[in-house]
């Protein structure tokens, strides 16, 4: 009677055990789940930032933008007030005002939140390119 008694209780002790395990597992699997699920929330938050709000770290060296109704050049990582004429690789000029002149003699007015980069490639304040040629006067 004792060893009966023995082996059911050695037997109960090692159901228990599995039971546990797999009640570990689940545990271990949901909690890697919501981590997984939480990450791809913050890269989708963070893909939705626009140039005018973009950390100066994203912006590429040269970038000029209209702000608060100044020119500003990214330089060394920090925006700083545009403090003379820049010509682009394009060959269109951005004056300290705004002012875009293209290599034609075409000129254009910067607007608050647009950017240009030092190739001349324009965008708009939601961060769209734009087609220089359209906003020509």
């Amino acid at each position: 009677m004792k060893k009966l008694f023995a082996i059911l209780t050695i037997a109960g002790f090692m159901a228990a055990c599995n039971d546990s395990g797999s009640k570990t597992e689940t545990t271990a699997t949901d909690s890697t789940k919501m981590m997984s699920d939480t990450s791809s929330m913050m890269k989708d938050t963070s893909s939705m930032t626009t140039p005018s709000t973009m950390q100066s770290s994203n912006m590429k060296e040269g970038m000029m933008t209209m702000k608060d109704g100044k020119m500003m050049v990214m330089k060394d990582g920090n925006w700083m007030a545009m403090d003379k004429t820049m010509t682009c690789t394009d060959g269109c000029k951005v004056m300290t005002n705004g002012e875009v002149m293209m290599k034609g003699g075409k000129k254009m007015m910067m607007t608050e939140g647009m950017m240009i980069d030092k190739d001349g490639n324009m965008m708009d304040k939601d961060g769209k390119m734009m087609d220089k040629k359209m906003d020509m006067k």
